[in-house]
């Protein structure tokens, strides 16, 4: 080997080196820009699991809720499935801000006897701050309703 390509060796390590310090620095600037959105998309997943979860337990209330009205024998199936409800989701650690229970009794006909049916339907505004681990305004409605038939042979 030559000392002339030696020394083209050495030229193109110091252009390449010289290009290195061009870049220098770049990758702190790319994770400046991707970090955020990565901890925006992680936040947005986890928000998007807890107010599933919290779905869940307003759909859970609402069938404990339907139940208990079912198998009520006071006559006060409202205050039996309301208290029902409210006990499921302070149980499941769901904070309503604005609770709504509504309970009716609907009749079931169809051979070969007529039933009732305990409707409950369930509606709870819980704070989107609650489910996020960042602060986030505003509020979701969850929903939930079940059907309960009323049972006519349950114990006095």
């Amino acid at each position: 080997m030559s000392a002339r390509q030696r020394g083209r060796g050495r030229g193109q390590r110091r252009e390449r080196e010289r290009e290195l310090e061009r870049e220098r620095g770049s990758l702190a600037v790319e994770a400046a820009i991707v970090a955020p959105v990565l901890l925006g998309l992680f936040c947005l997943v986890l928000l998007a699991g807890r107010a599933e979860l919290q779905a869940g337990s307003v759909e859970e209330a609402a069938r404990v809720a339907a139940r208990a009205g079912s198998l009520d024998r006071s006559g006060d199936v409202q205050g039996v499935a309301d208290k029902a409800a409210r006990d499921s989701l302070s149980g499941a650690g769901v904070r309503c801000s604005n609770l709504r229970v509504s309970v009716g009794v609907e009749p079931l006909t169809g051979p070969p006897v007529p039933l009732n049916v305990v409707v409950v339907n369930v509606s709870c505004e819980v704070p989107v701050n609650d489910l996020s681990p960042v602060w986030v305004p505003g509020e979701l409605t969850l929903n939930g309703g079940f059907r309960s038939v009323i049972d006519r042979y349950r114990s006095s």
